[in-house]
């Protein structure tokens, strides 16, 4: 998908949620290390892979199971996915969910924050704020965690992404897709493809059959462009600002959480 080109940075998201960039040769610095990364020869020839991920996909399967009942039931009756209704309603809440953070460490923290003992956390609840401000508070943590990754690869490897190219279920929502272009200020792509992982198995082995003379030639003509969501310039510059705040919320609740894991999860 274009992911072994510099530049470009693969955005593979369902369970986990896993950030992919091309690099020309192999960077094993303390930095690196320390980040959560992981850095491997790449299919590509000539080329190595640096990538980091966290636990994504499974922070809005728990939201939709434990405060999705109503959402469900709407479903049931009226046919369908209960999803579209529980995107409705965090597209109802504004960009920031009016003051809601969500930490999403409900499976402790991968990349680039490395801490097995971390926990997830909703941070500034009020009487204000309504179920589907913190649905949108969710997505907005994934995406700041989305972030935080590319930040980490600019800081630790001095990638530059101009772009993501998105793959996995979690391309289906659309929602969760715009909120992610507008966090990172990237435009996000998501190829016509059902299926990343068998076309790109396939690549290779036409590659190697000689039915392509480089992945350049494969790319060109197994390509299928779909549909690209651009960021907004304004909620753009509006979550950079919140994100310098989100960026205090693992070092500020470490102590916490690790006291809280200690006593009730060992």
């Amino acid at each position: 998908m274009g992911a072994f080109k510099p530049g470009v940075v693969l955005d593979v998201t369902r369970n986990w949620e896993i950030m992919l960039t091309t690099i020309g040769a192999p960077v094993l610095t303390p930095a690196v290390q320390q980040m959560g990364a992981t850095v491997e020869t790449h299919v590509a020839r000539d080329q190595y892979a640096v990538w980091g991920g966290a636990v994504a996909s499974d922070m809005l399967e728990w939201y939709r199971h434990e405060f999705g009942s109503e959402a469900r039931q709407q479903a049931e009756k009226e046919g369908g996915s209960d999803w579209p209704y529980l995107m409705a309603e965090a597209g109802a809440s504004p960009a920031g969910a009016r003051g809601v953070m969500f930490l999403p460490h409900l499976s402790a923290a991968g990349c680039p924050v490395v801490d097995a003992r971390s926990l997830g956390a909703f941070v500034g609840l009020s009487n204000f704020v309504h179920r589907g401000d913190m649905l949108r508070a969710v997505i907005e943590g994934l995406d700041y965690q989305v972030k935080d990754i590319l930040v980490s690869f600019q800081a630790g490897l001095g990638i530059l992404p101009d772009r993501l190219v998105a793959v996995g279920g979690a391309t289906r929502n659309a929602f969760w897709m715009q909120n992610k272009a507008d966090v990172t200020g990237l435009p996000i792509e998501v190829p016509e493809v059902e299926e990343a992982t068998p076309l790109g198995a396939a690549i290779l082995a036409g590659i190697g059959a000689g039915l392509y003379r480089d992945e350049q030639q494969a790319f060109e003509r197994v390509y299928r462009p779909g549909k690209t969501y651009q960021p907004s310039g304004l909620l753009s510059s509006r979550y950079s600002e919140w994100y310098a705040v989100y960026r205090q919320l693992y070092p500020a609740l470490k102590p916490v959480s690790h006291c809280l894991y200690e006593k009730f999860l060992v």
